[in-house]
């Protein structure tokens, strides 16, 4: 198969392969058959939160930015794109999201208290009528330290949860790591740990509290000192937890990350783990507890992770951490692994908030200013068609057909971005500017193109060789183009925000189906069209007609030689007629004026021989 054919059938096969990938999502997963629409051209809900500190001192302004980031991280990690997220008026936070708030979303928004690292004391049944006493903290770990197992017998056959977790830290061979042998107290009455606050107060504070429904205990949890023992439930309201005083606080986690499980022997298991790290002066603090814990020292050997008044894990402690590093695992997929890393990395945040009001916004610029982009670049499409008709004639058949495919594949594409939840792509207003500008870019790439071939044509090539030789020219510098384009959208993408972002990713984006068009269709279509008589043999209307290209430099005659503009019997003030005048009367023609040339330089011999006398 030729590679033209090649490129024109990949091609096809992309474009069937995007076309019933839409249409499938939209008969049996829910899709939308067109692209999203962001804030300014939809509307949206709008959330205002207010901040306040955690001991009563002023909010600064380096807070409230550091408190915008972690909610701008939470809610990208979701996929929801275009969403708007402010500081206005120093003590609140604007959190503008496109269209239909999903509860997802507005739970990751309103998630405002901060993270806590606290020792597993007890834990009971929800409804609390267990009796209070120290338990394994929904897991233990199995002899060869596998999956974590519950009491209840179903537990090993259900699914692991970040509720029934096992935690390693990343041993160190370096001593110094290593925690002292007693964890310290610090400015607590006992080690956060100890056996010390399972005082009858406490207990029958674990009896009483109802976890069936979570959200009852949760303000409690949020108004409850550091330093003092808590009772937390999980998310779900399936487990209820006595937790000690706060060891480390959420903000100190460094970093976190999702990692593929192995077994000792190095071989994947099949599951994720969670890996996470804390800054220097949290490390001792969580080292001491990990090593207290793991050396029995405490009622438990687990510790919660709190946030938002919720254990979203109280995993098991296996191995001490030494050096402020640990790995979490307990039979994760993917998606729980990662979610649980988001919420450690993005959880904590420096200031408490309180949602001060919700309501939805309609579009600021709505279905008109769209309905006038649309219009702008559909006149913008048709001075390129025109443009291209007068100056190509029929050969801008090329240029229309690339430019309809480069709108099949740029809206296919848009489409299936956004209605993958990950990307959750938005098209704003300022997307709909980058579409329009690369109509221009696109039209581009065909210029450069076909001006290429007619060089080669006017050079005296045929037109089949002029199309294979003017390519090989042309891709370099469509090439050259494309990735400064390409670059500039990068740069753009990652210095700007808000609707800046969303027309550099049109642009890059545009920017790459370009040459996907120019090298699997634009080329191949050119190639094949000059296969035929039409094109082939120059028709005036064909855009590649020799005599219409005015060859005023020498022609190309093989073997390193070239033909002037008399050896081809063409002149730059030759008629039409003349120009296509047959060879016989062409030869007799300049074989006359030849003669007359030559007659007149002796007539202008004998005239200055005679003025010399």
């Amino acid at each position: 198969m030729p590679a033209r054919r090649f490129a024109l059938a990949a091609l096809a096969v992309l474009i069937l392969l995007l076309g019933g990938g839409i249409g499938a999502g939209v008969w049996k997963g829910g899709w939308e058959p067109a692209p999203k629409l962001a804030l300014d051209l939809e509307g949206g809900t709008q959330i205002i939160l207010q901040a306040q500190s955690r001991d009563g001192s002023p909010i600064d302004a380096a807070a409230m930015e550091q408190a915008r980031q972690i909610m701008s991280q939470r809610v990208n990690a979701m996929g929801v794109a275009e969403t708007e997220i402010t500081v206005q008026g120093g003590t609140n936070i604007v959190i503008d999201v496109p269209g239909q708030l999903d509860q997802e979303t507005s739970s990751a928004i309103r998630q405002t208290a901060a993270m806590s690292f606290r020792p597993v004391l007890g834990a009971v049944a929800p409804e609390g009528t267990d009796e209070a006493a120290p338990s394994d903290a929904g897991g233990e770990a199995s002899d060869g330290g596998g999956e974590a197992t519950g009491g209840d017998e179903e537990a090993e056959e259900a699914p692991a949860d970040p509720s029934q977790a096992l935690f390693s830290g990343l041993v160190s061979d370096d001593s110094s790591l290593a925690p002292p042998s007693s964890a310290a107290a610090g400015d607590l009455e006992h080690p956060a740990w100890s056996m010390d606050w399972l005082t009858p107060e406490i207990q029958t504070e674990l009896m009483s509290a109802d976890c069936v429904d979570p959200r009852a205990q949760q303000e409690r949890v949020a108004q409850a000192a550091s330093d003092e023992p808590v009772v937390v439930c999980d998310p779900d309201g399936t487990a209820k937890y006595l937790l000690g005083p706060e060891v480390v606080a959420g903000s100190a986690i460094r970093s976190s990350s999702v990692g593929s499980d192995v077994t000792p022997t190095g071989q994947p298991t099949g599951y994720y783990v969670v890996n996470m790290s804390f800054s220097d002066d949290a490390a001792q603090s969580f080292s001491e507890m990990t090593s207290a814990l793991y050396n029995g020292e405490g009622a438990t050997g687990a510790f919660g992770i709190v946030l938002d008044g919720l254990v979203i894990s109280a995993p098991e402690v296996q191995e001490p951490s030494p050096g402020g590093e640990a790995q979490i695992s307990g039979n994760f997929s993917q998606d729980e692994a990662s979610q649980l890393s988001d919420q450690l990395r993005f959880g904590a945040l420096p200031l408490e908030f309180e949602v001060a009001s919700e309501q939805q916004i309609s579009a600021t610029l709505g279905a008109d200013q769209l309905e006038m982009g649309l219009i702008a670049g559909l006149i913008g499409l048709a001075l390129v068609v025109l443009y291209a008709f007068a100056q190509y004639r029929l050969l801008s058949i090329v240029t229309s057909s690339s430019l309809l495919i480069m709108g099949l594949l740029t809206f296919g594409t848009l489409t299936v971005l956004s209605n993958i939840p990950e990307i959750g792509y938005r098209l704003s207003l300022a997307g709909v500017v980058g579409l329009i500008v690369a109509i221009a870019f696109t039209a581009d790439s065909f210029i450069v193109y076909f001006e290429r071939v007619r060089d080669e044509i006017r050079e005296g090539r045929g037109i089949v060789a002029a199309v294979d030789h003017g390519w090989d020219r042309a891709k370099r510098t469509i090439l050259a183009s494309d990735s400064v384009n390409l670059i500039a959208a990068v740069v753009l993408y990652l210095l700007s925000t808000g609707g800046v972002r969303g027309f550099a990713f049109v642009l890059g984006l545009t920017t790459l189906l370009d040459l996907l068009v120019v090298f699997l269709f634009t080329h191949p279509m050119l190639q094949a069209l000059v296969r035929t008589r039409f094109f082939g043999k120059g028709h005036p209307w064909s855009g590649l007609d020799p005599a219409r290209l005015d060859r005023e430099v020498p022609a190309y005659a093989g073997r390193g030689r070239v033909r002037s503009t008399a050896e081809r019997g063409r002149r730059g003030g030759d008629t039409e007629e003349e120009r296509r005048e047959p060879i016989a009367v062409r030869r007799a023609r300049l074989e006359r004026e030849a003669a007359e040339r030559a007659e007149a330089e002796t007539t202008a011999d004998d005239d200055t021989e005679e003025q010399s006398r």
